[in-house]
């Protein structure tokens, strides 16, 4: 699903604005924006791909991605639920913030990668509550008192962005990419999440940005055993704790973990050396 976007997402009274995108199989097309912008993933990761970027950065919750204006980029949720904050911040409201810490952005066009303060945090916490309460408010009750303090939040959410940029302290895991052992776990993660789906390999490796050969390689040398047999023994795994739920049949349980009969689930158990559950034998 297509995400619509804009060359500029703040209106025209304000200096920045915060936007919570929850969107499932979220994607934009390549664009550009005329204002800095924020990227911070709150559940699930975010791929983002730049015109100035080498290859494709797969970003986790925890990582605030900062896009410079008229940074030509793609990005694109990974598959599951999903949650991240996008804060669009005016050119000349960035450099307000970095005259009053006697500092610069640095240049460069790519895309960087910082780890969010407390600060933006606990601001962004606190959007995240007064959005709440101005959604279930009277719409006829101090009509231009919310519009306010929307304003002054998010003035102090965009000089917490730009303050964490002007740190100078990049998120190093974050702009060199995931290490192995971080990848093989979201992988990891992926893969228990689409265990009901005949998931293959193919497109594990275009969800990671990968080829065939260099996940396959990278997933056996890190977890010791291939993609293949992980997803059979998760499935395996899976189908027990199933069966020793009361009232689940041995179909239920193949179904939920994408195994086409209870026969070729019966194997499964065998190959990896797990005692048939008593609803097999039942």
């Amino acid at each position: 699903m297509s995400y619509q976007t804009a060359a500029s997402h703040i209106p025209a009274d304000r200096v920045s604005a915060t936007c919570r995108i929850t969107m499932a199989g979220y994607a934009t097309s390549w664009h550009e924006h005329e204002e800095f912008m924020f990227l911070l993933p709150r559940r699930g990761a975010l791929t983002l791909n730049s015109e100035h970027s080498k290859h494709a950065q797969r970003i986790a919750a925890g990582v605030l991605a900062v896009v410079p204006p008229r940074g030509f980029h793609e990005t694109a949720s990974n598959r599951g639920e999903h949650c991240h904050t996008a804060v669009y911040v005016q050119r000349d409201f960035v450099s307000f913030c970095a005259r009053k810490v006697n500092a610069a952005m640095a240049g460069g066009d790519a895309p960087r990668y910082f780890t969010p303060s407390p600060a933006l945090l606990g601001a962004l916490h606190l959007h995240g509550q007064l959005s709440h309460v101005d959604a279930g408010a009277a719409a006829d009750v101090a009509d231009e008192l919310p519009r306010y303090r929307q304003d002054l939040l998010d003035r102090l959410i965009a000089s917490a962005c730009v303050e964490v940029a002007l740190s100078g302290a990049q998120n190093r895991a974050a702009d060199a990419g995931l290490s192995r052992e971080q990848l093989v776990d979201e992988i990891k993660g992926y893969l228990d999440a689409m265990l009901a789906e005949r998931v293959d390999i193919d497109t594990i490796a275009l969800e990671f940005g990968m080829s065939r050969r260099h996940l396959t390689r990278v997933f056996r040398e890190q977890a010791g055993e291939s993609i293949t047999d992980y997803q059979m023994r998760q499935r395996v795994a899976r189908a027990a704790a199933l069966l020793n739920v009361p009232g689940t049949t041995v179909l239920a349980a193949a179904m939920s973990v994408g195994v086409e009969s209870p026969s070729y689930l019966a194997r499964l158990f065998n190959r990896f050396g797990m005692p048939l559950p008593r609803a097999f034998k039942a």
